[in-house]
């Protein structure tokens, strides 16, 4: 893949399709322009500057921006949506609403009143992106847009940006380079996502609402973070250890209007032990309810509508995105166990480009002596060895971790195996 330089200006045409009004924001690999069609309709357009990045990581970049294309093109009013996908001297782009309105923080600015449906809306996004097995991994008020409506909605679905982020973020020209972003993505990271220099964390939906509190505190402060304000590098180790303890400034909320409302809520987000954090956008929702007042929550039947008589998996997030595996098809005659990993001796094999975060022998689904159900089970049986082998880094069914004992698995449940997100239909 050939990817050539561009220098692009107000009044280029890009594609033959859509001329450029004005540049709108910048990223690591990115820029994004506000543009127009024949019609004259206004549009957003992402371009990958690929010819800055090394021959070597063209493919694995361009399928996360791909990914990025794609979340983009699920249905829901709380996430902006991509419109269109395209090439332009080798440097791939893709088309999106354009919100003129602006960030969540243009918002806020205007109306602080409006912070608890704000509030909501993201939630209702992320609940989305969850459901479908997606992680926003990269949630803060510049990645909130404003609709016409008065919705916000998601955007920036965490994937351009998350090429080695925790080298990235050690870098000292990288923090330079882009002072906007000390202020962005190391600031509202969980824990466990700063912890991870090439170990073996699995990103959870726990990950985003870690953020979402971070976020809360931020526009309800005025500008501060829970963890101390940081104004140079230096600062950020110290910033990330008050995280890893737990030890946000309460006090600073108290200090402001409405803070105390919101003191219960941050507190769960900002749990350093994501298992005692909020487990999902709906138990935060459920516990606004005082502040959203008459706002609709419509999910009170969808675990309802759950079936153990699932069929198949559907990579969501992962080097597979969109592959799906029809279960019966995989097993053996008369066999009853499927084996899930990184190694060919798997049934179902999960290939990584650009980790080892897969298990050679990840997981485990069996299938009912009667054909009722299926059981999903952390790690394999080894045969030659006589005994049971978990995963390097666990195996999560809708986040809770999962014992070689194993789980029930139901229709809509989401699997986490590494970097794979992987819904059961």
């Amino acid at each position: 893949m050939v990817a050539y330089r561009l220098d692009i200006k107000t009044g280029d045409l890009i594609d033959g399709k859509y001329t450029v009004i004005n540049q709108i924001g910048s990223g690591s690999y990115g820029d994004v322009y506000r543009v127009n069609d024949v019609r004259g309709n206004e549009y957003a357009l992402k371009l990958l500057r690929l010819w800055e990045v090394s021959s070597e990581l063209h493919t694995s970049l361009v399928n996360k921006f791909e990914q990025e294309y794609k979340t983009g093109r699920l249905s829901s009013e709380y996430l902006i949506h991509s419109l269109d996908f395209g090439t332009v001297s080798g440097n791939p782009y893709l088309l999106m609403e354009y919100c003129q309105t602006g960030d969540l923080s243009n918002a806020i600015a205007n109306d602080m009143s409006r912070l608890p449906h704000y509030a909501h809306d993201i939630l209702e996004g992320l609940h989305v992106l969850h459901s479908e097995g997606k992680v926003h991994r990269d949630l803060k008020p510049e990645n909130v847009l404003i609709r016409n409506n008065g919705k916000a909605a998601l955007t920036d679905f965490g994937v351009v940006g998350e090429m080695d982020k925790s080298k990235r973020m050690s870098e000292v020209g990288w923090w330079k380079k882009r002072p906007k972003q000390v202020q962005g993505t190391p600031l509202y990271m969980a824990p466990e996502m700063a912890a991870r220099t090439g170990g073996g964390v699995t990103y959870l939906p726990t990950v985003d609402i870690w953020s979402f509190g971070v976020m809360m505190y931020e526009l309800l402060s005025g500008g501060s973070f829970p963890f101390g304000d940081i104004e140079r590098i230096e600062d950020l180790p110290g910033y990330q250890e008050k995280a890893k303890n737990g030890k946000w400034d309460t006090d600073r909320l108290r200090s402001v209007a409405c803070g105390s409302d919101w003191l219960y809520i941050i507190d769960r987000c900002l749990n350093p032990n994501y298992r005692e954090r909020y487990q999902s956008a709906l138990e935060v929702l459920h516990d606004m309810k005082p502040m959203i007042g008459n706002v609709s929550l419509n999910h009170t039947n969808e675990k309802l509508s759950r079936s153990t008589s699932i069929s198949r998996l559907v990579i969501t997030q992962g080097d597979n995105l969109g592959e799906s595996y029809i279960l019966d098809h995989y097993l053996k005659t008369q066999g009853r166990m499927l084996r899930v990993g990184r190694g060919s001796h798997n049934d179902i094999v999960l290939p990584e480009s650009n980790s080892n975060y897969v298990s050679r022998n990840h997981f485990t689904l069996e299938k009912s002596m009667y054909g009722g159900f299926w059981i999903i089970r952390d790690g394999q049986w080894k045969k030659n060895e006589r005994r049971w082998v978990t995963s390097t880094n666990g195996t999560y069914l809708n986040a809770t971790p999962i014992t070689q004992e194993g789980f029930k698995v139901f229709t809509g449940d989401i699997i986490t195996a590494g970097e794979y997100k992987i819904k059961v239909e």
